[in-house]
């Protein structure tokens, strides 16, 4: 999925921030050689090596086709990736389905979903996730998780869900109320995007999850060992 804002939004500040981002040290951990894919990478490219998969030729797409049938032999992958993707599919367990297949056994996937995001479509948005349901879709597709969290914290959510609220409120057809709408979506993106950054404090809390921006589960394929 694609990768920051196309329209006048990415002017904007963001307001969404990852307190514990994972893909990153997940990739690194993978040696030179091994095989790693990105469905929906959207553009981004988070190693030479890896390959990014989805239906939209970006820059650096390596395959174009759909992730809920995957143009890859069984067994053959080590690390399968797929962020802010699960609410893009039509169906979520059969992309689960094939993750767990195109992987070797004790292969790795991680997914990152969202909890309490905004509506987007990206063309579609079909579902929310909670952690405890996350960690059910994986096991139900064969995997098995070694760890589950927040990276994107309760405060995110307040202030993205209450900067569309306001903005919301001066939505119209006509070009006054387009500015209008685009303006109060800026002053409240000026204003409360440094509130994100407490999420710091909030992110380890145990009821984090119930307030949740977006969730993650990283896990492993049965069948490989320890």
């Amino acid at each position: 999925m694609p990768w920051g804002k196309t329209n006048y939004q990415r002017y904007f500040p963001s307001l969404t921030w990852q307190v514990r981002p994972q893909v990153e040290a997940l990739v690194t951990a993978q040696p030179r050689g091994a095989r790693i894919v990105d469905l929906g990478a959207g553009g981004r490219k988070l190693r030479d090596d890896v390959l990014c998969v989805d239906f939209v030729p970006f820059p650096g797409t390596n395959v174009l086709g759909d992730v809920q049938r995957l143009p890859f032999r069984d067994g053959t992958l080590d690390l399968v990736i797929g962020t802010g993707l699960i609410e893009h599919v039509e169906d979520e367990r059969a992309l689960l389905a094939e993750v767990e297949r195109v992987l070797k056994p004790g292969g790795v996937a991680h997914m990152e979903v969202p909890f309490l995001q905004q509506y987007h479509d990206d063309p579609i948005d079909c579902r929310r996730v909670t952690l405890d349901g996350l960690g059910r879709l994986m096991r139900r597709a064969g995997l098995e998780p070694l760890r589950s969290g927040v990276h994107i914290g309760p405060t995110v959510t307040l202030i993205t869900l209450w900067t569309y609220y306001a903005s919301l409120w001066f939505e119209g057809a006509n070009v006054l109320a387009k500015l209008a709408n685009t303006a109060v979506f800026l002053f409240f993106s000026v204003l409360l995007w440094p509130a994100k950054f407490l999420d710091r404090f909030l992110v380890d809390k145990r009821s984090a999850h119930r307030l949740a921006f977006g969730v993650y589960c990283t896990a492993r394929k049965r069948g490989g060992g320890a």
